[in-house]
């Protein structure tokens, strides 16, 4: 039986759709990770990408948008070595078409680190010792997070993901947060005993 034109239409319409759907997912990153410096205060960044062109260094907004971000010491590399590359507008830097490795430094405020991909990715953070994420009071990992100790400190990975948040503090944080809290349990102490013995009295 011959096929109709309208089912061959219909078949050259979902195999135009797969071939776009691997494209897409050619273009993907395929693994990234970062590492904190010893003060907390910036990051260096590994991605690994294929098929692509161009990268875009960004950061989520505060409304989930991504916001380029001031990457310096770039480089681009892939089997041979070092691959020359262009910065265009900001936060994006073009390069031939290809699979590379991309490194970079990036800033870090508040140590709070926030990192955006183009595609969900195998995504690893790398905290030094100093610094924690386990008081919920303080640190933050976003859902899905496996936390691991290491020699170099804390590891954080995410199977697949494409925007991460991570929150870290130092001893010194803690304590100021330890002496606070002990300040208003023993305001509130000061307070309710006399009260509650007043209440008794009148009972």
């Amino acid at each position: 039986m011959r096929t109709t034109d309208r089912d061959r239409c219909g078949y050259r319409i979902v195999a135009v759709s797969l071939a776009l759907i691997l494209l897409v997912q050619g273009a993907a990153a395929l693994d990234a990770t970062f590492v904190v410096g010893e003060n907390g205060s910036w990051y260096h960044g590994d991605v690994m990408v294929e098929g692509v062109s161009m990268y875009e260094f960004s950061e989520p907004g505060f409304l989930g948008e991504s916001v380029p971000i001031a990457a310096s010491n770039i480089t681009v590399t892939n089997a041979s070595g070092p691959v020359p590359f262009e910065e265009q507008r900001a936060g994006t830097i073009s390069f031939p078409e290809g699979s590379y490795t991309i490194g970079y430094d990036a800033p870090i405020s508040d140590r709070h680190f926030t990192v955006v991909l183009e595609s969900d990715a195998a995504i690893t953070v790398v905290l030094p010792d100093a610094f924690g994420i386990t008081n919920p009071l303080l640190g933050y990992t976003g859902t899905g997070a496996e936390v691991e100790k290491i020699p170099e400190g804390t590891r954080i990975a995410w199977e697949d993901e494409r925007v991460v948040e991570v929150r870290f503090y130092d001893a010194f944080q803690e304590q100021i947060l330890v002496i606070f809290g002990t300040f208003w349990v023993g305001l509130v102490i000061i307070f309710l005993v006399p009260y509650y013995l007043t209440r008794r009295k009148q009972e």
